[in-house]
């Protein structure tokens, strides 16, 4: 009997031994392609909006409550995900005259963890993907935002989970904002 167990101990031995081999050097490969997290800001970034139009990453705004998190799929690979009604997201723009449409590009699990809003100096506007969502990353073409600047002027971009007036939801992941002039 004692002969018969050590060669099957012998081969799961050196089966664990090389499984384990394999795991380590996958892991190894995860690990070199994780690009280092966005820094955590303290001040609310003021950019310039310049050419035809520009995308800014979420993970890159002024973050209270969001949580920040790997995403291989995403466009720099992190995502800030809305986690909890305080959450806020934040940033200024300065704007030339023209018009403008808005989309964020989001994840959302399912329809009770997609609608969200995005204020644009105070004006409070409900986003959402399609209807159910793809539960991948989608545009919010189904309600872009279309706005008119009159003259150069600096606007407050919020995202939050709720208005004053209407609540939304939290638990969905965000990747980007993106504004293109339309005229």
């Amino acid at each position: 009997m004692k002969k018969q167990i050590l060669p099957i101990f012998a081969a799961v031995l050196a089966f664990i031994s090389c499984s384990s081999t394999k795991n380590e050097a996958l892991n190894e490969n995860i690990q070199e392609e994780i690009p280092p997290s966005p820094p955590v800001l303290t001040e609310l970034p003021v950019i310039n909006y310049s050419g035809r139009g520009i995308r800014y990453e979420v993970e890159s705004m002024l973050l209270h409550n969001f949580i920040v998190m790997y995403d291989s799929a995403a466009s720099k690979k992190y995502c800030a995900r809305l986690n909890d009604e305080a959450a806020s997201a934040s940033l200024k723009i300065k704007f030339p005259a023209g018009t403008y449409e808005c989309m964020l590009c989001e994840k959302a699990p399912d329809g009770d963890h997609s609608a969200f809003y995005l204020s644009l100096d105070g004006i409070s506007y409900r986003i959402y993907p399609s209807d159910p969502p793809l539960g991948s990353w989608e545009l919010t073409s189904r309600v872009p935002v279309y706005f008119t600047i009159e003259e150069p002027r600096t606007i407050l971009v919020e995202i939050t989970a709720n208005s004053k007036n209407r609540l939304g939801h939290t638990g969905m992941s965000l990747d980007y904002i993106q504004f293109v002039k339309r005229d």
